[in-house]
């Protein structure tokens, strides 16, 4: 007596293979689909399996080598079961399997099955070579042919893409594409039938769980995640499929190298940037300088005729000179766009009148006027003061850009309260942009500059992204442009 499970979702196959191996003395145990097949065999060893290849969800083929990758299984039979046989040729022993039986008529069947049962008794080495048993009389259906090849096909363009392609069947995967094989770093056939939770790492575990699940079968437009696993970047994507509510698709697409390319711009970006830091300070350090050491000069002249009080006065005066210089160095200090954003209370007004010295006279010296105004004094927002000073200089310079050629070119800043918001504007009266150029702003390398790089907008929104803030642009071709930056107010709720 053998012990036997059938995998096939044709029920008549099912009732008339159960009875028939029954009948000849053996026990039969049955399963519809590759996930029943997988639970049944955590507590049944059998001693040879009859595997349908054509099945739902993960097909007979993916099953076998399943199979075949349980160690426990190692001695187990498998026969291949097929309704395809005529029309697909295929290397059964490639899949793991022992021998292989074309679907017709069952009297002919049974006859094959039972050759089958025999075979197996024969040490591994003695087997017969698989083979399609069952062909005789058996006829090419054009129809079954043109289905597979359109199968093959589809199959084929998602083996080849660049992006990983996993499909859940509830919570246990029913499909993966090599490059998600690559990515996740785990076999097929170790991760095919298994939960999710149990193949993925905890972080692509932690982005699926986010994804809303309730969509009660109503198709969903595709909602994605960033995350960085194993030292790669990923944006990971999830589309349901039509009218289901358990099989979903994930697109795992590999952004590490846009990633390096972007922190390369960011640097070239900087540089360019803390060129007009570097004018700035230069101009702005020389003031609180001379200050220093006219008034340390006079102290030291009169330092026996002041009083106390006149001493005090001008050491205060030194003083407030040199924090304005300490400023203008923590400008310069540890200044990196890599690192995580300290995320501080910044009075607003004391920011700006701050920045602008730091490029105003290199705008001045192309003509360009900077005006700014700020509404309320007061307004205290929460940033990281080295990528806000990051993001003003790629939308000044944006702004500067954008007016050449301007016969009065004009920059005003601006700062306003918008409910629990404080928005910081860049206004200029430059040449605007198209539609076009419009919709492709925030796209990484499409920029409308002959020497751009077109990550610029990018950088910012993602610091801005970093900083719980956000970006909005204006712009209207021959009139201006204006930027809106919108930062959380600090206030006694969030600050």
């Amino acid at each position: 007596m053998k012990k036997i499970l059938v995998v096939d979702n044709n029920l008549v196959i099912l009732k008339l293979m159960t009875e028939f191996l029954e009948r000849n003395g053996h026990q039969v145990s049955f399963a519809k689909d590759a996930l029943e097949c997988l639970d049944l065999l955590h507590g049944f060893r059998p001693d040879i399996i009859f595997v349908d290849l054509v099945l739902p969800r993960i097909g007979g083929d993916d099953l076998c080598r399943i199979l075949r990758s349980l160690d426990y299984l190692n001695d187990c039979y498998i026969c291949v079961v097929s309704a395809i046989a005529k029309e697909q040729e295929v290397d059964y022993g490639q899949l793991g399997a022992d021998f292989c039986i074309a679907k017709g008529p069952f009297s002919e069947m049974s006859r094959h099955i039972l050759t089958a049962i025999e075979d197996s008794e024969k040490p591994v080495g003695e087997r017969a070579i698989p083979a399609v048993h069952g062909l005789e009389g058996l006829h090419s259906r054009q129809i079954t042919q043109e289905l597979l090849r359109q199968n093959e096909h589809h199959r084929s363009i998602l083996e080849s893409i660049a992006q990983g392609v996993v499909e859940l069947g509830g919570e246990r995967l029913v499909y993966v594409n090599r490059r998600a094989v690559e990515m996740i770093g785990e076999a097929s056939e170790k991760m095919l039938g298994r939960r999710a939770e149990d193949v993925f790492p905890e972080m692509l575990v932690a982005a699926i769980n986010q994804f809303p699940s309730d969509y009660e079968g109503k198709f969903l437009p595709a909602t994605s995640s960033a995350l960085e696993i194993k030292d790669k970047h990923m944006v990971v994507e999830r589309f349901p499929l039509h009218n289901t509510k358990e099989n979903q698709i994930l697109v795992l697409t590999d952004i590490t190298e846009r990633k390096k390319m972007e922190a390369v711009i960011e640097a070239t970006n900087l540089t360019k940037n803390l060129g007009y830091v570097f004018s700035g300070i230069r101009h702005e350090i020389g003031n609180p300088v001379n200050s220093i050491k006219v008034a340390l000069s006079v102290l030291q002249r009169n330092l026996q005729e002041y009083d106390t009080a006149t001493v005090a006065e001008f050491v205060d005066r030194s003083l407030q000179e040199i924090t304005r210089i300490e400023y203008l160095l923590k400008a310069l200090k540890n200044y990196s766009l890599f690192e995580k954003p300290d995320i501080q209370q910044i009075e607003i007004v004391d920011f700006i009148e701050q920045f602008i010295p730091l490029v105003e006279n290199d705008f001045a010296s192309n003509g360009i006027e900077i005006q700014n105004y700020v509404a309320d004094k007061t307004l205290t927002a929460l940033a990281d003061s080295r990528a806000l000073h990051h993001v003003m200089l790629n939308l000044m310079t944006n702004a500067a850009d954008a007016l050449e050629d301007s016969e009065r070119p004009l920059i005003v800043v601006s700062v306003i309260k918008n409910g629990s918001w404080v928005e910081i504007k860049v206004n200029d009266n430059g040449k605007g942009m198209s539609q076009v150029d419009h919709e492709n702003l925030f796209k990484p390398f499409s920029t409308a500059k002959t020497s751009g790089t077109g990550l610029g907008l990018v950088i910012v929104k993602k610091m801005l992204t970093g900083m719980n803030g956000d970006i909005g642009i204006e712009s209207y071709q021959g009139i201006g442009t204006t930027v809106t930056i919108s930062l959380p107010e600090a206030n006694a709720e969030n600050g």
